[in-house]
């Protein structure tokens, strides 16, 4: 049975465990494009400084998530 792209919309994929962080990744690089666009006074230097604050974004944000499952652990 194939599915249609609009059938998406009715009903939609359900995204678990590592997928979930694998959908975070082009959401932050988007942002991080969007910001160094702005930011940079090259268009060359655009690229790797996107990339860098991308997973220094992504990196910060699992530590995060890991210092608050902590705390979670040890008050449950």
């Amino acid at each position: 049975m194939m599915l249609a792209l609009d059938d998406l919309f009715i009903k939609p994929i359900s995204i678990t465990g590592i997928g979930r962080l694998g959908m975070l990744v082009p959401l932050v690089l988007a942002i991080s494009i969007v910001y160094k666009t702005i930011r940079c006074e090259k268009v060359a230097s655009v690229p790797l400084a996107s990339v860098n604050l991308c997973f220094m974004i992504v990196f910060c944000m699992m530590m995060i998530g890991a210092v608050l499952l902590g705390v979670f652990r040890l008050l449950a």
